[in-house]
């Protein structure tokens, strides 16, 4: 069959002023699923509109003259109502192209998709979108297809689940031929070479913070093989001349150990001298020791995630942290010479304005090279949009406002009942400003210019710009 696969990007037009911030990000994801694709035989085209920058219209133009036999769409919360439009537009015009949806927000609202498309693939995709392509060229519908939902008559059918795949090492690497990688970039805070490539050294995390979304995939951890791993390292900067690679992993490395492993291997291999790569941690997981092998296995930059520096907050969130432990990770991270981005999350549950502003005077006295700071939201998923949707909260709300930031405050969905949206917009706008505008900072931003281009920091500039004095 042919394939088309569609990244749909979300409206630039939701994050006012930080639009200009925007790039678009290698989609693992999307890679796995067209490399099974592709290698089961069918003929696959990627269309990753976070690069095309062209919208639904354009996304028709692609249908048009490529005229595929089925069409997959990978759908996160805040472009729901983009893709359901796309595919009615599509039903409308080409009535004979299957259409298919997958991630988590079609894995959490099949119903609602199906209204609109032939098949939902839950949770992971890569088998299951080989099998139901398999089902359509038969002459089926996909029903009982393990880990599909399908509509019959008036109600859905969904298939057996399908077991959370366990030797991640026999998944081939993916084929990024297949995506247009030399347009990806890490955002301004991660890229420091290109091209860039996204890579997965494991799946699950075994932590259940409540404002995540992962925690719908299930706590169960599957680590590949360090081998496996560097292998395929190796093989993107040999087959693609990636000279980065960001590590999409909820936590990677996981610990000391895996930290060592990993660092050992890349090092005898020589990758160290090729590539510089990125991943995101948890303060407390790796030592000082684990962070000097890891700097001379070409780690050049960690995002933390250190949401806040108040133990009692974190502690309500489901999150078992502790600020002084993230202090000394990020003092221990520029001894040993590597850059630090700290995430940080405004209006938890229950948070006042004065718990933001120690938020903020905590992100400003740590000594960061970066910080990115964040409106909460419950995002389906997550155990803090199950209680919220519980308590009748979240009715009504449009799926384009779950985004941690939105210009408009009528529509993005905040997690406080404490604080407004716009006391919380302000709030984020004032953050970002007094972090980055503050002299020191200004010099560390400077010494970035080696990995990060002069227009990115002007557009940076102009973001962060005070407006709330007028």
């Amino acid at each position: 069959m042919r394939v088309l696969l569609v990244n749909p990007a979300t409206d630039p037009g939701q994050f006012g002023r930080f639009a200009s911030l925007l790039e678009p990000m290698p989609c693992a994801g999307v890679a796995y699923v067209a490399t099974f694709l592709a290698q089961a035989g069918h003929q696959v085209r990627v269309h990753d509109d976070f690069v095309e920058k062209q919208g639904n219209e354009g996304i028709l133009e692609v249908v048009r003259s490529s005229r595929p036999d089925a069409i997959g769409v990978s759908v996160l919360t805040p472009v729901c109502d983009q893709v359901l439009a796309l595919f009615a537009a599509v039903r409308e015009r080409w009535p004979g192209i299957k259409l298919f949806a997958g991630n988590i927000h079609a894995d959490l609202f099949p119903e609602l998709m199906l209204e609109r498309c032939d098949a939902v693939v839950h949770g992971e995709g890569e088998h299951t979108s080989v099998e139901l392509l398999a089902a359509w060229e038969a002459g089926g519908t996909g029903q009982g297809v393990p880990g599909v939902s399908v509509r019959v008559g008036d109600r859905i059918e969904r298939g057996p689940p399908r077991p959370l795949a366990q030797d991640l090492d026999a998944f081939p690497f993916p084929d990024w031929s297949l995506l247009p990688y030399r347009s990806y970039t890490l955002l301004p805070l991660g890229t420091i070479a290109r091209p860039i490539v996204a890579m997965v050294a494991g799946r699950g995390c075994p932590h259940a913070c409540d404002y995540c979304s992962l925690s719908a995939q299930g706590r169960q951890v599957r680590r590949r093989t360090v081998e496996s791993v560097v292998d395929e390292v190796e093989h993107n900067v040999t087959r693609f001349g990636v000279r980065q690679i960001g590590f999409m992993d909820p936590i990677f490395p996981l610990d000391d150990e895996h930290a060592v492993e990993f660092s050992r291997e890349m090092i005898r291999r020589e990758l160290h001298r090729r590539v510089v790569w990125l991943s995101e941690l948890r303060p407390d997981s790796v030592s000082r020791d684990a962070l000097v092998w890891m700097r001379r296995a070409g780690c050049r930059r960690l995002v933390l995630g250190v949401e806040t520096g108040q133990d009692d907050l974190l502690a309500s969130a489901g999150r078992r942290s502790r600020a002084d432990r993230t202090r000394r990770m990020v003092k221990d991270c520029r001894s040993v010479g590597i850059t630090t981005v700290g995430l940080f999350m405004i209006g938890l549950p229950g948070e006042s304005a004065a718990q933001t502003k120690v938020t903020v005077d905590y992100a400003c006295s740590l000594g960061l090279d970066f910080a990115k700071f964040a409106i909460t939201v419950p995002f389906p998923g997550s155990p803090l949009y199950d209680q919220l949707a519980e308590q009748g909260l979240l009715e009504g709300r449009p799926w384009d406002g779950y985004t941690t930031f939105h210009p408009d405050p009528g529509r993005i969905v905040v997690a406080s009942q404490v604080q407004s949206p716009e006391q919380l917009l302000r709030a984020l706008e004032r953050a970002t400003a007094r972090f980055y505008l503050r002299p020191i900072q200004g010099l560390r931003q400077l010494v970035q210019l080696r990995t990060m281009r002069p227009t990115q920091l002007l557009r940076g500039i102009w973001a962060v710009a005070p407006r709330w004095r007028r």
